[in-house]
């Protein structure tokens, strides 16, 4: 055991995450080009803790450490483990995030650097474990930014100050002073405190050349579910903080209904409807070769363009139903404020009588 607090504190919470996808997660972890010993804190569910102590420090890990994170929330996790950590800087992991050997040094460096930054992070870099066409046409559709709204973080450029960054490092003081990640966000949790952050002054910095290898989920389902939550998750967000989407979600927005409103139009007219479907799969093809990584085969690409079909359709889909329910309990939430209104003017009346 470390006899004092680390040099390099990793957080991050495990909810019904596969050993195999945990060890890998680790082993990138313990391959750090690290300064100084590296602790492990992983939030989670009591009934799920074998999983953590199943694990075992290699390398820069020197040690590891179970957070208890009742009921698995991914926020509340997070601010348990920022709690329980003894280095100065923390470092922000997911359970599919596979780090590159400096990004300790890297993220570190920066934040000693530059008083100014409060967040330093890299881009993400969509990555398939799996073999087979479906699993890598699904992370070339992931690794497109065109299909995710461009952010930075998700598209090639040079580094520097950015809205957010995938994942991220900050330090430990400045974290808690700002009240930690906001845990009534189930998901946007980063996206939120990087903003918070910017809010007091800081810059949150996109440092270049640091990438994180994400493991792609290649699941349809799977993906459906995670981007529809992702679109439900940005209303809650939207109406938590008084926010508005921004041009690129705007976009994301339209541009199903536009698709669906088209078709609907033309259902009717085969000869229509072969030639919309013709500029569809030409204008796939386009969003695949300018946002695409790289040559693949075209079962892979074919792959890749119903991935990037299938992703802003669900994000936009959970955030229309996030919304429909938001303007059906504000309906709901009217009628009863009325009603009780009525009820106690007529009950006021009553006892005036």
């Amino acid at each position: 055991l470390m006899s004092s607090g680390a040099w390099a504190s990793v957080i991050g919470t495990v909810r019904g995450e596969p050993a195999d996808r945990m060890n890998r997660m680790l082993d990138r972890v313990a391959a750090q080009q690290a300064a100084g010993p590296v602790e492990v804190l992983l939030a989670v569910p009591p009934e799920e803790r074998a999983v953590v102590d199943a694990l075992r420090p290699s390398g820069a890990v020197e040690r590891i450490i179970a957070v208890e994170n009742a009921g698995g929330a991914r926020s509340a996790g997070l601010n348990r483990a920022a709690e329980q950590a003894t280095a100065p800087i923390l470092h922000r992991v997911d359970a599919r995030s596979l780090l590159a050997p400096d990004h300790l040094m890297r993220c570190d460096a920066r934040l000693r650097f530059d008083s100014r930054v409060g967040v330093v992070g890299g881009r993400q870099r969509p990555v398939s474990v799996a073999d087979g066409t479906w699993a890598h046409g699904m992370a070339r559709a992931l690794a497109n930014p065109l299909a995710l709204g461009a952010p930075a973080y998700r598209r090639p450029g040079p580094g520097g100050p950015t809205d957010t960054v995938y994942l991220g490092a900050f330090w430990r003081t400045e974290l808690l002073e700002l009240g930690g990640y906001d845990e009534r966000l189930e998901a946007n949790e980063d996206f939120d405190l990087c903003q918070r952050f910017r809010a007091t002054g800081k810059v949150v910095w996109l440092e270049d050349g640091v990438v994180v290898d994400y493991e792609a989920r290649d699941d349809v389902l799977d993906i459906w579910r995670q981007y529809t939550a992702f679109g439900r998750a940005k209303v809650r967000y939207w109406r938590l903080r008084g926010a508005r989407p921004n041009a690129r979600q705007v976009g994301g927005l339209l541009a199903p209904v536009t698709v669906a409103v088209a078709t609907a139009a033309l259902v009717r007219r085969p000869r229509d409807c072969l030639a919309l479907a013709g500029l569809g799969a030409v204008a796939l093809g386009a969003v695949d070769h300018v946002g695409g990584e790289g040559s693949a085969s075209l079962g892979v690409r074919t792959a890749a363009a119903v991935g990037e079909v299938l992703i802003p359709t669900a994000w936009a889909t959970g955030a229309y139903l996030e919304a429909g329910e938001a303007l059906r309990d504000w309906g709901l939430n009217r009628r009863l404020a009325r009603t009780t209104a009525v009820a106690a003017l007529q009950a006021t009346a009553s006892a005036r009588r």
